[in-house]
């Protein structure tokens, strides 16, 4: 729980995408940020009994370990639109999902081990790409990787 006012507080950084790229016909970039680290989903067939995730990240001789809640996952039902106002409301899927705040990582593999309540560990190579919050041309990257878990309880790395 003390991750989620650090993972908001990052989200709300401004970063330099909040000018715009330069004079006639270039882009307006929003003023917003992404955070550095690696997010985890569970679909709702693999959620039952996990509440927590540890994992474990090695590179360059070092490891961090951060730990996470799993929290309930959702979408978005398109609620229609009223001339130019639309509406949407959050629907739960039956998934989890965790976002870890991991600084320094590098674009290069890391070793990673994740440990959900069960404490069986999941080994895998991970490696992360620079994450854009609104495009390449807005700048702003940071290394992210995104994790999922399999029907069959498998952890791996989703493009």
């Amino acid at each position: 729980m003390r991750r989620l006012p650090v993972f908001v507080l990052l989200l709300a950084t401004l970063t330099a995408c909040g000018q715009s790229s330069g004079g006639g016909g270039g882009k307006d970039c929003p003023a917003m940020a992404l955070m550095e680290g690696v997010s985890l989903d569970v679909p709702p067939e693999a959620a039952a009994g996990r509440t927590r995730v540890s994992m474990e990240f090695c590179w360059a001789g070092k490891c961090v370990t951060e730990a996470a809640e799993l929290t309930p996952s959702s979408r978005t039902e398109d609620q229609g639109c009223v001339g130019d106002v639309c509406s949407g409301k959050a629907v739960p899927t039956g998934g989890k999902h965790a976002a870890v705040p991991v600084q320094g990582l590098p674009l290069t593999p890391v070793k990673t081990t994740v440990t959900f309540d069960d404490g069986k560990p999941h080994f895998l190579d991970v490696t992360p790409v620079l994450g854009y919050p609104a495009g390449e041309e807005c700048g702003g990257g940071v290394p992210v990787a995104k994790l999922v878990v399999g029907p069959g309880g498998e952890v791996r790395q989703q493009p």
